[in-house]
Protein backbone atom coordinates (compact mmCIF):
# COMPACT_ATOMS: atom_id res chain seq x y z
CA UNK A 1 0.00 0.00 0.00
CA UNK A 2 2.66 2.62 1.02
CA UNK A 3 5.58 1.71 -2.09
CA UNK A 4 2.83 0.34 -4.49
CA UNK A 5 -0.33 2.97 -4.06
CA UNK A 6 1.51 5.89 -2.41
CA UNK A 7 -0.70 5.40 0.93
CA UNK A 8 1.54 7.46 2.76
CA UNK A 9 1.37 11.20 3.67
CA UNK A 10 4.92 11.54 4.00
CA UNK A 11 6.36 9.51 1.36
CA UNK A 12 3.40 10.67 -1.53
CA UNK A 13 1.87 9.10 -4.09
CA UNK A 14 4.78 7.81 -5.86
CA UNK A 15 5.40 4.49 -6.99
CA UNK A 16 8.20 3.21 -4.95
CA UNK A 17 7.99 -0.24 -5.58
CA UNK A 18 9.47 -0.61 -9.15
CA UNK A 19 13.10 0.83 -8.21
CA UNK A 20 12.97 -0.01 -4.80
CA UNK A 21 16.60 -1.62 -4.74
CA UNK A 22 17.83 1.87 -5.65
CA UNK A 23 16.56 3.59 -3.05
CA UNK A 24 18.23 5.15 0.08
CA UNK A 25 18.36 3.66 3.19
CA UNK A 26 16.62 6.16 4.99
CA UNK A 27 13.52 6.15 2.09
CA UNK A 28 13.57 2.23 3.02
CA UNK A 29 13.73 3.30 6.81
CA UNK A 30 11.07 5.61 6.55
CA UNK A 31 8.98 2.93 4.07
CA UNK A 32 9.21 0.61 6.94
CA UNK A 33 8.50 3.37 9.70
CA UNK A 34 5.26 4.18 7.36
CA UNK A 35 4.38 0.37 6.78
CA UNK A 36 4.37 -0.40 10.57
CA UNK A 37 2.31 2.61 11.65
CA UNK A 38 -0.14 1.34 8.85
CA UNK A 39 -0.37 -1.69 10.53
CA UNK A 40 -0.78 -0.25 13.80
CA UNK A 41 -3.34 1.93 13.18
CA UNK A 42 -5.42 -1.00 11.65
CA UNK A 43 -5.01 -2.89 14.76
CA UNK A 44 -5.90 -0.57 17.32
CA UNK A 45 -9.07 0.38 14.92
CA UNK A 46 -10.27 -3.22 14.65
CA UNK A 47 -9.30 -3.99 19.00
CA UNK A 48 -11.31 -0.66 19.55
CA UNK A 49 -14.28 -1.86 17.08
CA UNK A 50 -14.49 -5.24 18.53
CA UNK A 51 -14.76 -3.68 22.69
CA UNK A 52 -17.12 -1.69 21.45
CA UNK A 53 -19.27 -4.28 19.83
CA UNK A 54 -18.23 -6.87 22.33
CA UNK A 55 -21.84 -7.27 23.51
CA UNK A 56 -23.30 -8.19 19.95
CA UNK A 57 -20.27 -10.43 20.20
CA UNK A 58 -20.63 -12.72 22.95
CA UNK A 59 -24.80 -12.94 21.90
CA UNK A 60 -23.62 -14.17 18.11
CA UNK A 61 -21.16 -17.15 20.21
CA UNK A 62 -23.74 -18.00 22.69
CA UNK A 63 -26.21 -18.32 19.93
CA UNK A 64 -23.97 -20.77 17.51
CA UNK A 65 -23.01 -22.65 20.09
CA UNK A 66 -26.61 -23.22 21.00
CA UNK A 67 -27.87 -23.42 17.14
CA UNK A 68 -24.81 -24.39 14.88
CA UNK A 69 -25.14 -22.52 12.39
CA UNK A 70 -27.28 -18.64 11.71
CA UNK A 71 -28.52 -17.19 8.77
CA UNK A 72 -28.24 -13.41 8.29
CA UNK A 73 -31.85 -12.67 9.39
CA UNK A 74 -31.37 -14.82 12.76
CA UNK A 75 -27.85 -13.25 13.29
CA UNK A 76 -29.34 -9.78 13.74
CA UNK A 77 -32.31 -10.95 15.82
CA UNK A 78 -29.13 -12.60 17.92
CA UNK A 79 -27.47 -9.35 17.67
CA UNK A 80 -31.08 -7.08 18.73
CA UNK A 81 -31.72 -9.77 21.37
CA UNK A 82 -34.13 -11.28 19.96
CA UNK A 83 -35.37 -14.97 20.34
CA UNK A 84 -34.96 -17.29 17.79
CA UNK A 85 -38.49 -18.96 17.71
CA UNK A 86 -38.84 -22.53 15.80
CA UNK A 87 -35.07 -22.87 15.84
CA UNK A 88 -33.60 -26.10 17.45
CA UNK A 89 -31.12 -25.76 19.96
CA UNK A 90 -28.44 -28.00 19.38
CA UNK A 91 -28.59 -31.12 22.48
CA UNK A 92 -25.52 -29.81 24.56
CA UNK A 93 -23.26 -27.28 25.15
CA UNK A 94 -20.45 -30.27 24.51
CA UNK A 95 -18.34 -31.05 21.59
CA UNK A 96 -16.91 -34.15 20.48
CA UNK A 97 -13.12 -34.19 19.75
CA UNK A 98 -12.60 -36.61 16.82
CA UNK A 99 -10.21 -39.68 17.38
CA UNK A 100 -6.80 -38.69 18.44
CA UNK A 101 -7.24 -35.48 19.55
CA UNK A 102 -7.05 -34.87 23.67
CA UNK A 103 -9.02 -37.94 24.80
CA UNK A 104 -10.85 -40.99 23.91
CA UNK A 105 -12.20 -41.47 20.76
CA UNK A 106 -15.45 -39.28 20.44
CA UNK A 107 -15.03 -38.10 23.76
CA UNK A 108 -17.00 -34.72 25.34
CA UNK A 109 -15.18 -32.27 26.52
CA UNK A 110 -16.98 -29.32 27.84
CA UNK A 111 -16.24 -25.70 25.61
CA UNK A 112 -14.12 -23.24 27.62
CA UNK A 113 -15.68 -19.79 28.52
CA UNK A 114 -15.52 -16.93 25.74
CA UNK A 115 -12.31 -15.08 26.84
CA UNK A 116 -13.72 -11.52 28.02
CA UNK A 117 -17.48 -12.72 28.48
CA UNK A 118 -19.51 -13.03 32.12
CA UNK A 119 -18.69 -16.61 32.39
CA UNK A 120 -14.90 -16.74 32.01
CA UNK A 121 -14.75 -13.63 34.70
CA UNK A 122 -16.47 -15.74 37.35
CA UNK A 123 -14.37 -18.95 36.22
CA UNK A 124 -11.40 -16.19 37.13
CA UNK A 125 -10.31 -17.06 33.43
CA UNK A 126 -7.76 -14.83 32.62
CA UNK A 127 -7.83 -12.61 29.40
CA UNK A 128 -5.70 -13.50 26.45
CA UNK A 129 -2.66 -11.62 26.52
CA UNK A 130 -1.74 -8.74 24.39
CA UNK A 131 -0.70 -10.10 20.90
CA UNK A 132 -3.91 -12.15 20.96
CA UNK A 133 -2.55 -15.98 20.97
CA UNK A 134 -3.36 -17.83 24.23
CA UNK A 135 -0.93 -20.32 25.51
Amino acid sequence: MVTQFGMSDKLGNVDLRSNYSRLSSETKRLIETEVRRTIEEGRQRATALLLQKRTELDLLAKALVSYETLNKEEAFKVIKGEKLEGKAIMPSGNIKRPEGINGAPGSEVPLPPIPGSSAAESEGAKPPPKGGVMA
